[in-house]
């Protein structure tokens, strides 16, 4: 099907931003879709995007809906009763961000990371299309998967390691799924996502920078020397990378099997 026969993209609304075109699909999970798998999704995506911004700006995505992103990052985060944060998932171009918890993300906020693009489908509308797809459904489950495989793995680290390995992960996790050396994130970002204090993260990233493993300046983190920053990890971020593949690559099909 050629792209100017491909149907027109619903605009969003609200504070979500400006619409985002449907076609061509960036999204290494739409974009593996068959022909009709995509027909009986089509008419129920619309897009979103947000532009660069280095400040947490959280409860602007509804959680109610499954985003496959085309460019930037959106990220799962739990937040307490008193306003704590922190992240537990996300995903970047090769994924999809969809509720791991039932049919609920339960008291979690969507944030994004980076100049974002994404498709978006209302969870309420997505349960009819998927009973009529079994491959849908399987390509769902796997991006759901690989969620929780986050989940799980970070709480293990948050539980076990030390911040000054979690920080180096999270730069390195987040600089893969973004396809870049460099992610605009501001310092109390970080330590809303990480559930620390900024002060802790900013001493953290002093020392790295004292290294040369990374340079933080003006609301982005650039990796310098990723040898250096691996070496400063804990143990989870091979463990994941093992389990799912590199944060920048696709893991459906693998999950699948």
């Amino acid at each position: 099907m050629r792209r100017d026969q491909q149907p027109a993209l619903a605009p969003s609304h609200g504070s979500l931003g400006t619409a985002a075109p449907l076609w061509p699909h960036e999204n290494s999970v739409l974009a593996g879709l068959t022909h009709s798998d995509m027909s009986l999704l089509a008419p129920s995506l619309n897009g979103v995007a947000q532009g660069p911004s280095p400040k947490l700006d959280l409860g602007t995505l509804p959680s109610d809906c499954v985003y496959f992103p085309d460019a930037g990052v959106i990220s799962i985060l739990a937040i307490t009763p008193d306003g704590e944060t922190i992240e537990i998932a996300s995903a970047g171009r090769t994924g999809a961000v969809c509720p791991i918890i039932r049919s609920e993300f339960g008291e979690c906020l969507l944030v994004s990371t980076g100049a974002t693009r994404a498709s978006r489908v209302a969870v309420a509308r997505l349960q009819p299309i998927l009973a009529e797809s079994q491959t849908l459904r399987a390509t769902l489950e796997a991006c759901r998967e690989t969620l929780l495989l986050q989940l799980r793995q970070n709480l293990v680290c948050g539980g076990l390691h030390s911040v000054e390995q979690r920080l180096p992960r999270w730069i390195l996790e987040m600089a893969g799924r973004l396809e870049s050396d460099i992610v605009a994130v501001t310092q109390e970002d970080v330590a809303r996502r990480l559930g620390v204090r900024r002060t802790t993260v900013t001493l953290i990233a002093q020392r790295l920078q004292e290294i040369g493993a990374i340079h933080w300046a003006r609301g982005r983190v650039e990796v310098s020397d990723r040898t250096l920053l691996e070496s400063a990890t804990c143990t989870c971020y091979s463990a994941l990378r093992e389990s799912i593949g590199h944060p920048g690559h696709t893991t459906s099909s693998k999950l699948v099997s």
